[in-house]
């Protein structure tokens, strides 16, 4: 049984946007969202492929991992390193 005066609780709308790449989706939140966790440099997995990973962290608390290999993680992690260098306040951590 529910009280008719008691508020309901709404869960919270998900956006599915689709990307081409990680770098369309960060380009399209460096502006709603502020990056929170890098890779320093790009990682070499065992395999020999390049990995970066950037997580972002929105104003309303939603967080994003963005992950590339290959051509695309060296272009990921110019882009956020470029992104940081013109943020004046940064809370960024850097991985490893």
């Amino acid at each position: 049984m529910t009280d008719s005066n008691s508020e309901t609780e709404t869960l919270p709308q998900t956006i599915s946007i689709d990307y081409s790449s990680s770098i369309d989706a960060l380009r399209h939140l460096q502006n709603l969202c502020q990056i929170t966790e890098i890779t320093p440099s790009l990682l070499h997995l065992a395999n020999g492929i390049e990995y970066s990973f950037v997580e972002v962290t929105c104003n309303d608390g939603r967080q994003y991992g963005l992950q590339a290999y290959g051509n695309e993680a060296l272009e990921l992690n110019r882009l956020a390193f470029e992104i940081l260098k013109n943020v004046s306040t940064s809370k960024t951590q850097i991985l490893f």
